[in-house]
């Protein structure tokens, strides 16, 4: 399977790489199942927080290029689910999935989108932790 919730009750889910070794080194393919129509390197430092939102409009795929943070899915009827991502770590985030990332240590990822920014009339909806 492809993808896997983090939790039984989550939205949030784990994007299971396809792994090719090989004597050169290692290559993960992560096969999704929507078009990426946009992408954006994040660089957040050390303690620092993004999130704390959803989008109302396109599922937002996520991996860790560097470092490590710690996720949080903030749930609507139970308790928040948080976990921690390392480098190589992929997830996707359904579109009205309420969340937020903290930096663990200095950390980058890439954050995939199925829908232009600049094409939403409502991209990011804040909400409260």
């Amino acid at each position: 399977m492809r993808y896997n919730k983090i939790t039984e009750n989550s939205k949030t889910e784990i994007v299971n790489p396809d792994v090719f070794e090989d004597h050169r080194g290692t290559i993960f393919s992560f096969p999704i199942d929507n078009c990426i129509t946009e992408y954006n390197l994040m660089i957040t430092k050390k303690g620092d927080e993004r999130g704390y939102h959803y989008h109302p409009e396109f599922n937002e795929f996520m991996m860790v290029v560097a470092g490590s943070c710690e996720y949080t899915e903030f749930a609507h009827d139970g308790e928040d689910v948080t976990i921690t991502l390392r480098v190589g770590d992929s997830i996707r985030i359904p579109l009205g999935t309420s969340h937020r990332f903290v930096a663990l240590e200095d950390y980058s990822f890439v954050s995939m989108l199925t829908k232009h920014w600049d094409k939403c009339d409502n991209p990011i909806i804040k909400v409260t932790g």
